[in-house]
């Protein structure tokens, strides 16, 4: 039995998304704000059974539309029926698949929330809603509030909105009436800010699978018994200062105190319960002691006059807690082999700091999903785990996961990890990725293993998909953070790229764009123009605006490398491909001198959906073949090479290429260098386009919305 997919509605941006789970380890990626931690908050604020939905947490295009609707309402233009079936509401589906148990198994926490009756069906729908629970009187009070603020507001500025009516004519005319609207709209949202925790209460329904219109609506304490569910945020102390809360092992020191590691390691329970005796008969031996002696000392005042024989008899008592100076003076130490000589624990590196944190509160989780193993769905949330741990702990974190959770309780959590770490992202299977993408009004999740199955549909596909996850493997290639990326050939382009990003936006080239392409994350992946084509089926479904920036390669009819004028074809296969696709050209046939050519010339065939492409162009009397070469000929007297040269050469023998790179990044009389005009053209290209790109759906209308539900008799 397993969480198989959370389906969220109207929670922050996430307006419409369907997550996907995998039994075992679910990673959601991608850049910041973009979801990932909402999906956890959402999934852990309806198990808990939080009654109210907060003003914060409900979309602004949802609170444009409560406006709306409510002002419609008062207008006397919709009824409460009406009102009701527009107003946006926040909610969660829940599917659990229970194919796997066994007519025999105990279906324990899910077994009130599966009200059909085939037994074909192995699937329960939870739903759980916040919903809206205004009702007509409230809404008739949500007026009087709102229009006696609006009075009041009025008054204030009688003066100015008089002035405004009686200057202005026309087209100010119409402004006048639109900054008075402005006023309203801002007014209604701090009545209904205000009275926000009366408009929605959650709800929870139990959905039949085989009609969804069949519902029950069930006690919201249920869900919390269905999951056991943990959280560790991304916000995770680690400060050992006087002021901090205790230290990792004082916490465990207090739950030893307190019997509370029952049933997790029953082999260190003598042990403890031996701590526990000791520490309990020292303490009351320290005690007596304590008061013996203080009792002399307060005696000894006497000679003070305090306390006098009017007052009553007083005695030292003192109240010893050893258990608690051993919970907060215990810390873990380094010790040498011989342990005579330690170390404190603020010398552990913050990594390790994590890493045990996180073990205890592992402990704690396990703990718990023990005790309901029975009843319930073990579910860890883990958010951004890699916080002050090096790349190559990162690597092996997931393994290390799954391991420790294996000694504690088994297989039988299901954990969702997010994280910003590509030596993390890139270690996990494609079929355990979820790819959280986000347009300008909303966030998409990405289920990889959708594109991974999609890709083995063809030979080629399954061989550009085993390319790209060992190729990520390998390079920790960052794709899954990034603005935008750029494909290079090799290491000279990455070395230069970003210092010609920096050339083109102070020359102003990037002036159509803010931020500009400079302040954007690029991830630049050098893969060469053997392999960036197997880059374009990912890059479409992650839907990552990518330049290519390649080498046209020119060969003649043996192969051999040649200058244009002996060129019958290139041995670039990036841009083969590209001719193929773009002019359906049999995949067959080939790519002839001439095809090429043109695809250079036709700058609206170099565009393809989110992909651009560019590679050396003519530029004076010369056609070059490589980055190199195309560098010299625009820096011709950089370079000492004439003018009239038709021709340019680079060879390797000359110079390594990315010993070519350095000397212009670093070599005073070089870094002033001129930038070919395809990587110019490329990388104004790739700063136009947004890194949030628009969605092309259409905006409905209320009058749409309610008609549609009125035709479909939802209403």
């Amino acid at each position: 039995m397993f969480l198989k997919s959370v389906h969220i509605w109207n929670f922050r941006l996430l307006e419409d998304v369907e997550v996907s789970l995998d039994k075992k380890l679910t990673l959601l990626v991608g850049k910041n704000n973009a979801g990932k931690t909402s999906s956890m908050h959402i999934m852990r604020q309806i198990i808990y059974g939080k009654k109210s939905l907060s003003f914060a947490d409900y979309p602004i295009k949802c609170r444009e539309q409560l406006y709306e609707t409510i002002c419609s309402y008062w207008n006397n233009e919709l009824g409460y029926e009406e009102l009701v079936s527009l107003i946006p509401t926040t909610k969660i589906r829940f599917v659990i698949d229970y194919s796997e148990e066994s007519e025999g198994d105990l279906l324990g926490g899910v077994a009130p929330f599966i009200i059909d009756l085939d037994e074909d069906k192995s699937e329960a729908i939870i739903e759980g809603e916040y919903q809206f629970i205004g009702n007509e009187n409230f809404l008739n009070e949500l007026s009087k509030q709102y229009q006696k603020l609006y009075s009041n507001v009025k008054d204030e500025n009688k003066d100015d909105i008089e002035n405004r009516d009686s200057e202005k004519e026309g087209e100010q005319k119409e402004e006048s009436i639109e900054y008075e609207s402005e006023i309203n709209k801002k007014l209604l949202a701090q009545v209904v800010e205000e009275e926000f925790d009366n408009i929605f209460s959650v709800v929870v329904r139990a959905i039949n699978p085989v009609d969804e219109k069949d519902y029950q609506v069930k006690n919201v304490a249920l869900l919390k018994e269905l999951f056991v569910l943990k959280t560790i945020d991304a916000e995770r102390s680690l400060d050992e200062s006087e002021n901090s809360s205790l230290k990792p092992i004082g916490t465990i020191m207090n739950r030893i105190f307190n019997n509370d590691l029952q049933g997790i390691k029953e082999d260190i329970q003598g042990a403890t319960e031996k701590l526990t005796s000791y520490v309990s008969n020292l303490n009351s031996r320290a005690q007596d002691i304590v008061n013996e002696l203080l009792k002399d000392i307060v005696g000894s005042m006497l000679q003070f006059g305090y306390p006098t024989a009017e007052d009553l008899r007083l005695q030292a008592n003192t109240k010893i807690s050893l258990k608690n100076e051993i919970i907060n003076n215990t810390d873990l130490a380094y010790v040498s082999d011989s342990e005579s000589e330690s170390l404190p624990s603020t010398h552990n590196g913050l990594g390790y700091k994590n890493l045990i944190k996180m073990t205890f509160l592992l402990q704690e989780f396990a703990r718990e999903v023990k005790e309901r193993a029975q009843a319930s769905i073990p579910v860890l949330f883990l958010e951004e785990p890699e916080a002050h741990m090096h790349p190559q702990l990162q690597a092996v974190f997931v393994r290390h996961l799954e391991n420790v959770l294996q000694g504690f309780v088994g297989n039988s959590i299901q954990i969702v990890l997010t994280t910003h770490s590509a030596h993390i992202a890139n270690t996990v299977p494609f079929s355990q990725v979820r790819y959280m993408r986000r347009y300008k009004q909303r966030v998409v999740c990405k289920n990889l293993g959708e594109f991974y199955e999609n890709a083995l549909a063809t030979q080629e596909g399954k061989v550009d998909a085993e390319f790209i996850h060992k190729y990520l493997t390998i390079s920790r290639c960052d794709l899954y953070f990034c603005d935008k990326a750029i494909l290079v050939e090799g290491a000279a382009e990455r070395l230069l790229i970003p210092d010609m990003i920096k050339k083109c936006n102070a020359k102003g080239l990037f002036s159509k764009s803010n931020p500009t392409l400079l302040s954007q994350y690029c991830s630049i992946i050098e893969v060469g123009g053997a392999y960036a084509h197997r880059f374009f089926g990912f890059v479409d479904f992650l839907e990552i605006p990518t330049l290519i920036l390649t080498d046209v390669d020119f060969v003649n009819s043996n192969g051999a490398k040649c200058n244009k004028t002996m060129a019958e074809r290139s041995s670039n296969g990036t841009i083969a491909r590209w001719c193929h696709d773009m002019y359906n050209i049999a995949v067959s046939k080939t790519i002839v001198i001439a095809d090429i050519l043109k695809l250079a010339e036709e700058n609206n065939k170099k565009t393809n959906g989110l992909r651009h492409i560019e590679f050396q162009l003519q530029e004076g009397n010369c056609y070059p073949r490589s980055l190199e070469e195309a560098v010299i000929n625009v820096n011709r007297k950089l370079f000492n090479k004439s003018d009239h040269d038709t021709e340019i050469t680079f060879d390797d023998d000359d110079g390594k290429k990315t010993d070519f790179a350095i000397k212009l990044l670093v070599e005073p009389e070089f870094v002033e260098y001129e930038i070919p005009s395809y990587i110019k053209n490329g990388l104004i290209w790739l700063n136009n386009q947004s890194k949030m790109p628009e969605e092309n759906q259409p905006v409905r209308k209320l009058k749409r919305q309610y008609q549609k539900k009125l035709n479909e008799g939802d209403v």
